[in-house]
């Protein structure tokens, strides 16, 4: 088997369009995302009434996601966390409102909620986290509607605090299915089975089916009420024909899962074996392997199937979508590449996908790379805002001329330092 690999640049505005083809086929479009203590009644003032029309508008040039009925638009983010400091913000659904027209327009929208969900106790910070049930309502008002519950921190409050996110699952179901819609939590089990479980999600004529995994867990008890698998070889060639036969007992158009993976936080790296690992599952029947743990922003790899004209997608990591890692932004500095100024940023992938006509797999129609970052606003608040120029004229009208000058470098590097793969075979 023969493979190409090119590797594609984002323009520094956040927007790329790139074009690809073997054979005349396959298109991809890409698009590139502290309170300062003391601030002054104005400039707070200014801020807020400038943020407020914003959030009437929400145009930011968003576009209209056109589709045929033969394409289903999902969305990829990164890891949802509370840290001490995203519980200064009393009103949830505002930590959302600057991004919400890149979620709502798609049909599902993924996300890993890194934390207990136990709404018997006290919310908390890292180590232990614990996220009250009203902070994952704000992502599912956004317009969240696929979640994995399973990661390193998913026993943080033991076995109590895992039932506890299993019955704040099921009212958060019931509460979306009131009001006519669906929602989807998957990665945590009963204790009692072995199995793993997953969702076998129907949406608009197409079966997605998700599978949530992590390879690591911080406390190592009641791992048999969690998707979990250890990082040996014998767990991993079982995991691959475990995919394998999920996917030929589950017949869809999609199969995706999200791992949370076992390896260094904080560095773009991937190893070989890791790599290896996620190719081997996409052999195995994964069409969009999403994984996650790094809390930065890491590469994309996009795989055309010259026989079959179809794709499948491998996100090595999207950073982290919300969290209080950042609380000391490089404000000042000409190169803020800190490892907790990379905490800050985040991604969401879109991906439009089309059904073929000859009864092949589903291809990609369109690709784009939703690039956002964590902002502290002079309520001390952290939101979430698009890392693009729209952004930064807003923080110079504001004025906030140091956090402008940020945003710019935090856009220049991660134009610089995350790519998009194409690989062909």
């Amino acid at each position: 088997m023969i493979y190409f690999n090119i590797v594609i640049n984002k323009l520094s505005t956040g927007k790329a369009l790139f074009f690809f083809f073997l054979a005349a086929f396959f298109g991809l479009c890409l698009n590139s995302c502290g309170t300062t203590k003391g601030a002054s009644d104005t400039d707070l003032a200014i801020e807020q009434e400038l943020d407020e029309l914003s959030s009437l508008t929400e145009n930011h040039d968003a576009e209209q996601l056109y589709k045929d009925k033969d394409s289903i638009t999902l969305l990829f983010a990164g890891d949802i966390m509370a840290h001490s400091v995203n519980y200064y913000i009393s009103d949830y659904p505002k930590i959302w409102r600057d991004v919400k027209y890149m979620i709502t327009p798609c049909d599902l929208a993924f996300g890993n909620i890194e934390a207990p969900i136990d709404n018997t106790q006290k919310q908390q910070s890292y180590p232990n986290f614990n996220m009250p049930q009203a902070y994952v309502e704000a992502a599912v008002d956004a317009g969240f509607n696929v979640f994995s519950l399973c990661n390193n921190h998913t026993n943080d409050q033991g076995l109590s605090g895992i039932k506890e996110t299993i019955k704040s699952a099921e009212r958060l179901v019931k509460r979306s299915k009131e009001v006519g819609q669906d929602i989807y939590f998957s990665g945590l089990k009963d204790g009692k089975s072995t199995a793993y479980t997953y969702n076998l999600i129907e949406k608009n004529g197409w079966k997605i089916l998700f599978l949530p995994m992590t390879e690591i867990l911080n406390r190592p008890q009641n791992s048999e009420w969690i998707n979990y698998i250890d990082t040996s070889e014998k767990s991993r060639q079982a995991f691959i024909e475990y995919v394998k036969k999920l996917r030929k007992a589950n017949p869809c158009d999609l199969m995706v899962l999200s791992l949370h993976a076992y390896e260094p936080e904080y560095t773009r790296k991937v190893t070989d074996s890791q790599n290896q690992f996620y190719m081997d599952l996409l052999d195995a029947g994964i069409d969009i392997l999403w994984a996650n743990h790094a809390h930065i922003i890491k590469d994309r790899k996009y795989i055309f199937y010259s026989a079959t004209q179809s794709h499948k997608v491998i996100m090595y990591a999207n950073g982290n979508t919300i969290s209080g890692q950042r609380t000391k932004p490089e404000l000042t500095s000409k190169n803020p590449v800190g490892e907790r100024d990379n905490t800050g940023d985040g991604l969401m992938v879109r991906l439009t996908f089309k059904k073929q006509e000859d009864g092949n797999p589903p291809r990609i129609t369109k690709s784009e790379n939703l690039f956002i970052t964590t902002y502290i606003n002079t309520a001390n608040e952290y939101v979430i805002k698009p890392l693009n120029q729209d952004f930064i004229d807003y923080l110079w009208d504001v004025p906030r001329a140091n956090w402008a000058r940020y945003i710019q470098h935090r856009i220049d590097i991660n134009n610089e330092y995350t790519k998009d793969y194409i690989l062909w075979q």
